[in-house]
């Protein structure tokens, strides 16, 4: 590989060609975001026919193959042999022994264990292409599309994990994950985090990736809700149960049956009401207000709560029977301040989806909005960056959003970008927008601890351009 090549293996995009054989449809679909990521090409088998054409064509830079798929695997195929290319095996502990076999006899460059960890395997697959000199580079057109459904070059699509959630950092893989292993199971599930973290799309995801899916998923904001009707809202009533009954009406347990029914801030149920939501899960069966008859009912419940539980314990406004009943199965949903790399990830989702630009295109952040973004600690995660985005495409003009179409607090914490002199008599335009520029780019690259790479990304510009830029300032 040329100098350039491997510079760009070692830290920057991939832009390489890849063949994803895998069964598991979750996985791949992470698998082949994170890749995508990285602006790679990515095609996809599931089925070992499908999966030995693809081997057959050749031309790839790297192999992810299921350990179920590993008869399509040949340590005498040209186009498939670890000789070749690399060829990683994804196959869980349990399977190690076969795993380790299989890389013995050489059908396989390296096992990876599963479940997977994102950044164990973008650093297997940079170690793997760098140590091949004379690799393909990512740059190449050899080959042309890689893949044959149109998905070729990542673009802007944004990656929707359960076609719900935005994230490819660490404790957002871990969360697709845990949520991976309990969607199938009738297990209570308790969500914790701070408030506008996501808590009710972690609840679908749940919901939407298990064997309950299709039936009805049915979320209540048990803090939105008078103590006195709630009880009467999650279990129904009868005619004449109380002033204002004039007909039977069922609850939510029964508009869930079947389904899921999701309690969100469940700290704020009243203590007798929780007595009769600890009776209807243990008896899978709910009483009406005013019925002497019960009505069994099959409800899995999610639960979620901003609060410190221990606390919510310790003050005895959560018993402790029902807390252990709900928190089966505890899953932490991280702050937005904890998900490095996400921000803008989520940016240009909420930009494209929920705020689209006139004529059809997405706003975009200007480096000095993008800097003001990155440097804010977000107390309300996700549901203030919505907010704040929102303001700014009301605010913004030809389609970029600057610092002052945020709010002010956000410019208020971070710092202004000095001002250039603002009079010299020999000063032309050109000059003062290139005294402006050298500036800002100091200030960006001195933000980014000097690394150029980075840097460079942040203000939408290549590497190149910004060596360009600070050599004609200098």
């Amino acid at each position: 590989m040329s100098e350039e090549s491997s510079q760009s293996i070692g830290s920057g995009p991939l832009r390489v060609r890849i063949l994803l054989l895998e069964t598991d449809e979750g996985r791949g679909e992470i698998l082949r975001g994170l890749l995508r990521n990285q602006e790679c090409r990515v095609r996809t088998a599931s089925q070992p026919e499908e999966g030995e054409e693809l081997l057959a064509s050749g031309g790839w830079d790297a192999i992810f193959c299921d350990i179920r798929l590993s008869q399509v695997l040949s340590p005498g195929s040209s186009s498939c042999s670890p000789r070749v290319c690399p060829v990683f095996l994804l196959a869980p502990y349990d399977e190690m022994s076969r795993a380790r076999e299989l890389v013995e006899r050489g059908m396989a460059t390296q096992w990876i264990p599963s479940p997977i960890r994102a950044e164990k395997l973008l650093l297997s697959l940079r170690a793997a292409l760098g140590s091949r000199q004379g690799g393909r580079s990512g740059e190449s057109e050899q080959g042309g599309e890689a893949r044959g459904d149109g998905e070729g070059e990542r673009g802007k699509d944004i990656l929707r994990h359960f076609g719900l959630m935005v994230g490819e950092s660490g404790p957002m893989q871990e969360l697709y994950h845990q949520i991976e292993k309990v969607a199938n199971s009738d297990m209570s599930v308790l969500i914790l985090g701070e408030s506008g973290t996501g808590k009710e799309l972690v609840a679908k995801a749940i919901h939407q990736s298990g064997k309950r899916a299709g039936k009805p998923f049915i979320p209540v904001n048990c803090a939105s809700l008078p103590e006195n009707l709630l009880e009467s809202e999650l279990f129904g009533y009868v005619k004449g149960a109380f002033t204002g009954a004039v007909r039977d009406k069922d609850g939510l347990f029964v508009a869930a049956d079947g389904g899921t029914l999701f309690l969100d801030e469940i700290g704020s149920i009243p203590l007798a009401t929780q007595m009769a939501l600890l009776r209807a899960l243990q008896e899978r069966e709910v009483r009406p207000v005013g019925s002497t008859q019960s009505r069994p009912v099959d409800v899995r419940i999610v639960a979620a709560t901003n609060e410190n539980v221990e606390l919510l314990r310790e003050q005895g406004r959560i018993r402790q029977d029902l807390f252990y009943r709900i928190s089966a199965f505890p899953l932490h949903v991280p702050p937005l301040r904890e998900r490095a790399g996400d921000l803008f990830l989520l940016c240009q989702a909420i930009l494209e989806e929920r705020i689209p630009g006139g004529g059809g295109a997405p706003l975009q952040l200007s480096p000095a909005a993008r800097l003001l973004l990155e440097r804010h600690r977000w107390p309300g995660n996700i549901r203030e960056l919505i907010h704040v985005l929102e303001r700014g495409a009301t605010l913004a003009e030809q389609g970029l959003i600057r610092p002052g179409d945020l709010p002010q607090e956000l410019r208020d914490g971070g710092q202004e970008l000095p001002e250039p002199p603002a009079s010299a008599p020999t000063l032309t335009l050109k000059a003062y927008l290139r005294l402006c520029e050298r500036q800002f780019l100091k200030k960006v690259l001195a933000e980014q601890g000097g690394d150029k790479e980075k840097a460079a990304k942040l203000l939408g510009i290549s590497v190149a351009t910004l060596y360009r830029k600070l050599s004609e300032v200098s």
